[in-house]
């Protein structure tokens, strides 16, 4: 991973005062500025506090912007969310010359209603007006993005208690590595079925080769390849279903007037 670079104000930014935004790239408009703020103090007033930041930045140098987000939320400043259920979602802009990167990541408490694939889906429906040369349509990209985003936080977390809320989150956390389990069992068992296709497949050349006959290995190839793809498909299908996230990032930090403390890595997607 590459090293940030000097530009503070998109690549080591501080909190500031209203937290949830952070639009160095000047692309925000008030109207969106102040939805993100009135749907934060909605969020404040729960006892499960969720909290999503929507930051802009000019570049992220000379990194992805998956590395960049995750950079950042290893800083100490940008911890969000509540702790212990760590509840937070960071969209980021990115203008990165004209390329308008957007990146959704998510905290480890909302990666079961946020997985990649729902996150894809929102970026992709409003991926028009986010890769728009036009600021306008840009800051209404991103305010939509923001608002699908809520929508489905907010009926999570609305009116849930914090011990309902943590019960939710660790039973999407066993699910998670019970996919992940699945596929390293349905992964082994492909491995034993190649051996013994391939054994099979060595012993019928050499005995049709001892009798001068033709190899009979397409048949086999054919229904490995079946095999393979109908057993992957079916362990992909669980993994990325609504239910579950995937692993990566690491740890946030913490603004802890703002934010609650939340930790990220559960996931994300960008464009």
């Amino acid at each position: 991973m590459g090293k940030l670079n000097a530009n503070a104000e998109s690549t080591n930014p501080t909190p500031n005062s209203e937290y949830v935004i952070e639009d160095y790239a000047n692309i925000l408009s008030d109207n969106t500025k102040q939805i993100i703020l009135n749907q934060d103090k909605k969020y404040q007033q729960t006892e499960t506090k969720p909290q999503i930041v929507v930051m802009t930045v000019k570049s992220t140098g000379d990194l992805s912007i998956a590395d960049y987000a995750d950079k950042l939320l290893e800083n100490d400043r940008w911890k969000f969310g509540k702790k212990g259920l760590d509840n937070g979602t960071l969209i980021l802009f990115a203008q990165n010359g004209g390329k308008n990167n957007v990146r959704i990541s998510t905290g480890y408490g909302v990666e079961g209603i946020l997985p990649d694939g729902k996150t894809n889906q929102i970026l992709q429906n409003n991926k028009s007006l986010l890769k728009s040369s036009n600021s306008s349509e840009v800051d209404n990209g991103l305010q939509q993005t923001f608002q699908d985003v809520a929508s489905i936080v907010s009926k999570e977390y609305a009116n849930k208690s914090v011990k309902d809320a943590k019960a939710t989150m660790q039973a999407n956390q066993r699910k998670k590595y019970t996919t992940w389990v699945l596929l390293f069992i349905l992964l082994g068992i492909v491995g034993v079925i190649i051996y013994y296709l391939k054994k099979n497949n060595n012993d019928d050349n050499n005995h049709h080769n001892h009798y001068g006959g033709g190899s009979g290995g397409g048949d086999n190839g054919f229904w490995t390849g079946a095999l393979i793809g109908s057993l992957l498909g079916s362990g992909g299908s669980r993994s990325s279903g609504s239910d579950f996230g995937s692993f990566g990032g690491g740890d946030s930090g913490g603004f802890s007037d703002s934010g609650g403390g939340g930790d990220f890595g559960g996931g994300g997607s960008d464009i």
